[in-house]
């Protein structure tokens, strides 16, 4: 148990729960045409809920010291509290970075808006200047420009789009210390300036991690091509040396490799995709001290080392391929890792490795770090839909038999960041309260169906991720 959880358990006592699995109320299943969305940060976290009638609404808690939850204010919050949002405003995403946090949208025209808040040291809200916000402010859009994503990393932003005849555009603005804006050179930013595209390549998808920086897409020939910049000290770049790179540098990925995902973490990096058989594969660099790549060792790696969660077993033909696990989905918290799949039965099954001082590996222990990847039991009766990390925590969206969606999270809540209603971490998957909050929504909509309204049943729901918009969190 970390030192800050002892003092609180002494003060507080110990949280409520039994067994590996936290109790908390029980959700409701009738919930109809709703579809929710949850994004975390450092350690704050907002709950973005839209009906099928177009009724937006935004909750938040945990950290807010730099005012990332737009509430006017820089308390913590340890409760689900409703935060308001700019007026004529059409919310589309949410994006958070490790202190700031972004609304993309559209204006009353169908312009596209963006409003930031939360911290702005190094000049990361494209606002002009480094003052902090604490309320939503509107981020001016560079003229001519329509934006498609907007990707946060640390205390970097990145806004990926079109320009007005069409062509693919970049802007960045925050820090830029190591160069990972790819800008050619280590001045911050505090406005939105065009980044250089390596000549004939085509931007498909922009991943900012703590202080470097991934472009994924297709060269000239049609080619897979994966660029890279900034902060190389622990070789997280993957290009075979720990050289800080200013501009976008062309990283090679191991032969017969085909890149389907790229995960960015604060000092390490993650590739998931196909080997020549079309088996999953994945290769990690950078920094391992924490046992955050899940390779068994501590040193850190400039080359992609293969990841294995289990030993390989020789198939027919004298091929190898993964024994029992099915990787869908890598997921990075600040030196954490959590990869979701699927089992031999079809079954899902998470394991995870790194850093566990606050039990966000949700092990039921607070064991400081795991080198290999260690199998994570799976709330009963539920099927996983996504995961979260945070830097210190973890969350779970998953669905019940009934169709009921449930959210649970375990790891640090020293600023209240799991949504409980307190400041205790835990080590063990604990259901947050959010069935109250779902059943107020509900009778909101079934009382427009009342006045005339008609709504469709939408039956699904989503859920994102911050950094990266990203599958990765710090």
């Amino acid at each position: 148990m970390h030192k800050l959880d002892k003092k609180r358990k002494q003060r507080l006592g110990e949280p409520s729960g039994i067994g590996l699995f936290a109790k908390k109320p029980r959700t409701s299943s009738e919930l109809k045409g709703l579809e929710m969305s949850v994004v975390s940060g450092d350690s704050h976290i907002f709950l973005y809920i839209k009906d099928k009638d177009g009724e937006d609404k935004l909750y938040a808690c945990g950290g807010n010291y730099c005012g990332q939850l737009g509430l006017g204010h820089t308390n913590n919050i340890s409760r689900w509290t409703k935060v308001p949002f700019p007026k004529d405003f059409i919310l589309e995403k949410v994006v958070v970075g490790y202190r700031h946090s972004i609304l993309k949208g559209k204006g009353k025209d169908g312009e596209d808006k963006l409003y930031a808040c939360g911290d702005n040291e190094y000049g990361q809200l494209g606002l002009g200047d480094g003052k902090t916000r604490s309320k939503w402010t509107e981020v001016p859009v560079p003229q001519g420009f329509s934006v498609e994503k907007v990707i946060p990393g640390l205390y970097h932003s990145f806004l990926k789009g079109k320009g007005k005849d069409g062509e693919d555009k970049l802007y960045a603005t925050g820090y830029n210390m190591y160069g990972q804006l790819g800008l050619g050179d280590n001045e911050h930013r505090n406005q939105w300036i065009e980044v250089p595209v390596p000549q004939g390549f085509s931007v498909q998808k922009v991943i900012a991690g703590g202080f470097h920086t991934f472009l994924k897409g297709k060269g000239a020939n049609g080619k897979d091509k994966l660029y890279a910049c900034g902060w190389n000290i622990f070789g997280q770049l993957g290009v075979g040396n720990f050289n800080d790179r200013k501009k976008f540098t062309e990283v090679r990925v191991p032969q017969g490799f085909s890149v389907e995902k790229v995960i960015a973490g604060g000092e390490h990096s993650i590739l998931k995709g196909k080997g020549k058989d079309g088996e999953d594969k994945l290769y990690a660099c950078g920094s391992n001290n924490n046992g955050v790549l899940g390779l068994g060792k501590r040193s850190d790696t400039s080359k992609w080392t293969e990841v294995r969660v289990f030993k390989r077993k020789r198939c027919e033909g004298g091929k190898y391929a993964p024994q029992g696990f099915s990787v869908e989905k890598v997921v990075f918290g600040g030196n954490h890792s959590i990869l979701k799949g699927k089992g031999v039965n079809g079954e899902d099954k998470l394991y995870a490795s790194g850093w566990n001082n606050y039990g966000q590996l949700g092990l039921g222990d607070d064991k400081n770090t795991r080198r290999k990847w260690t199998e994570v039991p799976v709330p009963q009766g539920f099927s996983v839909e996504k995961v979260i990390a945070g830097r210190e925590h973890s969350i779970l969206k998953v669905k019940g038999k009934d169709g009921e969606d449930k959210v649970y999270a375990c790891g640090a809540n020293y600023r209240g960041q799991l949504g409980l209603g307190d400041e205790q971490s835990r080590d063990k998957w604990t259901e947050v309260p959010i069935a109250d909050l779902l059943k107020t929504l509900q009778e909101d909509v079934n009382d427009r169906k009342k006045d005339g309204d008609v709504l469709e049943d939408s039956g699904s729901s989503s859920f994102s991720m911050g950094l990266n918009p990203r599958d990765c969190i710090f």
